[in-house]
């Protein structure tokens, strides 16, 4: 009984999207999400219907990447359920739940990509051209469109 009482405390913590201490690996000459975390989420509230927004405020160094093809690692988060995906959102870091996302629009990137790949829980690297959304509504800041897989981690 007295093992019982002391294996939460033996029991490491679940990693969550969150969790600002673990990052996928930058790839070799890649796009680090310290980079893409340089930008700022400005809020805003639409005065007609009262609803608040985050704008992107990009900074010099992301702004450089506009348009550039760039290789950056993340974690996938499925946008449907099937085994094989073609879109799907990239964090900086293992993200836990689509429902329990803390993080802000500078850590995650949206990816479309060439062809279907398998769902994976481990580190993935894409590479693709990095669009800017300017966009002062939808909550997405980064774009990859034509993603294709580097590698796995």
């Amino acid at each position: 009984m007295a093992a019982c009482a002391i294996l939460p405390i033996l029991t490491p913590a679940p990693v969550f999207a969150h969790d600002e201490d673990i990052f996928a690996p930058v790839p070799e000459n890649g796009l680090s999400w310290e980079v893409l975390m340089s930008s700022d989420a400005i809020e805003w509230t639409d005065e007609a219907t009262g609803t608040q927004h985050l704008r992107p405020a990009y900074s010099a160094e992301v702004v450089a990447q506009r348009g550039k093809k760039v290789t950056v690692a993340g974690f996938m988060m499925a946008t449907t359920e099937a085994a094989e995906q073609d879109h799907f959102l990239l964090f900086a870091s293992p993200p836990d739940c689509l429902f329990h996302m803390t993080v802000g629009p500078t850590r995650f990137i949206e990816v479309r990509m060439d062809k279907p790949i398998a769902l994976r829980t481990g580190a993935i690297t894409i590479t693709g051209h990095l669009e800017l959304v300017d966009q002062p509504k939808g909550g997405v800041f980064y774009r990859i469109s034509d993603g294709h897989t580097v590698g796995t981690h």
